[in-house]
């Protein structure tokens, strides 16, 4: 009988048990992590909701301060283009009790106070605490400004939430009213734009006569590159049945499916643009009337030019032929010739309709003419300027606005030829300053070949005329009203004859003009004390 071997199994008592003991712990591990997260994620998102709400805090106290200066009245004007330390001072005391009369939120506002820190001492007005939102979050202001930089007012905003704290900041500057500067064009009569001109910025007309015509047209081959600005409703145009744009049934501009501008035989305005901006406000915009402008101060620097041989002039002339009348009308001047000499400050006295031939003008060359206008000769100054150099300012008397039809034909500021514009004055801001003065750039009989013009800084006239080629850094301002005049008196940018004016019609040439909003308005101005906050002077966590 074969053997039987038993097989014996051990039993594993207790394994399943120790197993989930394991997973047991493990999972509450994990759940007492989970629970500890979530903890952790409910503070972060809170910590993160005090720094949101202080930064909005912040952020509301910079709008407050930033809605204060541009509020606060009582500022005194001035016709220098930059603020004085005096002036700056009287701005400074304003703004302080402004801002403690205004008492934002019914909270008092402490006197100003003295202060010193690692860059140096000053004046500083500190608000209360002002309530953001909630009972938690809240915002201070701090105005203060260095006796090093008087015409600098800095904005200190502190938004809190509890325990956090946020702060920004930004420079107001204390300066001129400058806003007509942002235009490349401004004017206050009709404005053609032709000859392939390129606008670099935004043009705006006030002329605001659309029964004697469209405030601006420009043809096909011209560009502005940033809107085109008037004062005038669509409908008072359509009334005339004027449009300076294709317009859909909502009055938007049309657009084709490539998105390309629709344009039609009727709009007034063929060239590319960014857009046409209707009822403008003028606001009185500093530069705009003649009763800005006192220009005394330029001429009390200067020396009178004597006397010298004349020749015979017209104006307007024949084409080609400056000794030959353009029609019955035009204007017969002996003028005084100039040739081949430099002048520094020097003052034309009115009546001498001076030529000047290859001569060069260092710092100011003033014209001279009567201020309450007569149409004579002998009152006024017709000036021709054939290739010259002018390396300062061309600046004028403001002689008065006039319904009489002869003005543009008397005072005259007329350039031929090739001017060469370098201005390595003290006054950078303008180059010509000629208020209800007919400024003529370019040539107005045919043009030379060759010819042309680049100017640097603010061109002033009552109308300015621009022909040929020319390149203008600065704003142009015609600033004389000619709402009384049926015809306009055109701002000519280009080749067009406006039917009223000296031009004939021109071929060749290309005008460019490109605005500066950072220059200063030009002394003899007169225009509003400002505190402008300088947005590219923003910063956080002061």
């Amino acid at each position: 009988m074969s053997s039987i071997k038993k097989l014996v199994c051990r039993k594993r008592q207790g394994v399943v048990l120790i197993i989930s003991m394991i997973f047991v712990l493990i999972f509450s591990a994990l759940a007492v992590s989970m629970a500890s997260l979530s903890g952790t994620n409910v503070q972060l998102a809170t910590n993160q909701h005090k720094v949101n709400s202080a930064l909005d805090a912040a952020q509301s106290g910079l709008e407050c301060g930033k809605y204060l200066v541009a509020t606060v009245v009582g500022l005194e004007s001035t016709g220098d283009n930059t603020v004085s330390v005096d002036q700056a001072n009287t701005v400074w005391t304003t703004f302080c009790q402004y801002v403690q009369d205004t008492a934002l939120d019914g909270q008092t506002v402490p006197a100003p106070t003295r202060f010193t820190d690692s860059t140096g001492s000053g004046d500083q007005l500190i608000t209360s605490s002002i309530n953001f939102a909630s009972t938690d979050a809240a915002f201070e202001m701090r105005f203060y400004r260095y006796d090093s930089d008087p015409c600098t007012i800095k904005l200190q905003s502190t938004g809190t939430d509890r325990e956090v704290t946020k702060q920004i900041g930004m420079n107001m500057a204390i300066t001129k009213d400058n806003e007509v500067l942002k235009y490349a064009i401004a004017s206050r009569g009709k404005m053609w734009v032709t000859q392939n001109s390129t606008i670099h910025g935004p043009i705006f007309s006030t002329w605001n006569k659309p029964e004697w015509g469209a405030p601006v047209e420009a043809t096909a081959d011209t560009t502005v590159e940033g809107s085109i600005n008037t004062v005038l409703a669509i409908a008072d145009l359509e009334n005339e049945n004027i449009q300076l744009e294709t317009l859909d049934a909502n009055n938007n501009p049309v657009f084709d499916e490539y998105g390309n501008r629709v344009y039609s035989e009727a709009d007034t305005v063929q060239g590319a643009h960014e857009g046409i901006n209707y009822e403008v406000s003028d606001s009185d915009m500093p530069g705009m009337n003649e009763n800005d402008y006192d220009t005394s101060s330029y001429a009390s620097i200067c020396t009178d030019i004597p006397a010298a041989s004349t020749t015979r002039e017209y104006f307007p002339h024949l084409a080609g032929d400056y000794s030959q009348p353009r029609a019955s009308w035009s204007k017969a001047y002996d003028r005084n010739v100039y040739e081949n000499q430099t002048f520094t400050n020097a003052k034309l006295p009115k009546g001498r309709h001076a030529l000047f031939r290859n001569c060069t003008f260092e710092g100011v060359l003033f014209i001279e003419t009567k201020e309450s206008y007569q149409d004579s000769t002998s009152q006024t100054n017709n000036v021709r300027f054939e290739n010259c150099t002018f390396n300062g300012a061309i600046v004028t008397n403001v002689p008065s606005s006039t319904n009489h039809w002869s003005w543009w034909t008397r005072n005259v500021l007329y350039f031929t030829g090739e001017a060469t514009f370098d201005n390595t004055s003290s006054m950078q801001e303008t180059t010509i300053l000629a208020p209800n003065f007919n400024v003529n750039l370019g040539n107005t009989g045919a043009l030379d070949e060759g010819g042309g013009n680049v100017l640097t800084g603010a061109v002033i006239g009552g109308i300015v005329d621009v022909r040929g080629n020319a390149e203008i850094y600065g704003t142009i301002i015609s600033m004389y009203d000619t709402s009384a005049h049926p015809r306009g008196y055109v701002t000519n940018i280009g080749a067009a004859d406006d039917g009223g004016s000296e031009g004939d019609v021109y071929s060749g040439g290309t005008i460019s003009i490109t605005p500066s909003a950072d220059q200063l308005l030009p002394s003899g101005i007169t225009s509003p004390i400002v505190i402008q906050p300088q947005q590219n002077t923003y910063s956080e966590g002061l």
